[in-house]
């Protein structure tokens, strides 16, 4: 979705999002994909037109997340997709080695998989390619 260039910057300013700003309140991973729509969608400044698919398409990112979360885990929030207490560091340290950090590897994978296909519906395979140079 990111150039190059832009990757290092991206990845940087996603990394706060890790364990929903490391207090477990909502998960970074679903945050992260309806920023990636903002990316191609939306505007950095006065001087810039906003693309009208920008609203629909976050929620439509969004809704279809938040009910696989809820299907699987329950809700939306970190804490219980990671099944980790992000306020006590020993648990923090402790998932990192006891499988719980598969569980939020896979989901983001998932995350990734359901951008894909909501911009894949929303501007077609040419469009995103012509996006993603831009």
């Amino acid at each position: 979705m990111i150039g190059e260039e832009e990757r290092d910057s991206a990845l940087r300013a996603m990394a706060g999002m890790t364990g929903g700003c490391y207090r477990g309140d909502f998960c970074g991973a679903i945050a992260g994909a309806t920023q990636t729509v903002g990316c191609l969608f939306g505007k950095a400044g006065p001087d810039e037109m906003e693309d009208g698919r920008l609203a629909a398409t976050v929620r439509m990112v969004y809704d279809r997340l938040k009910n696989k979360a809820t299907e699987k885990y329950g809700d939306t929030t970190c804490q219980t997709i990671s099944n980790c207490n992000w306020y006590d560091p020993a648990d923090v340290k402790a998932r990192k080695t006891d499988g719980r950090r598969d569980e939020c590897t896979r989901f983001v994978g998932e995350c990734a998989r359901v951008l894909g296909e909501v911009l894949l519906e929303v501007v077609g395979e040419e469009e995103l390619k012509i996006l993603q140079d831009d």
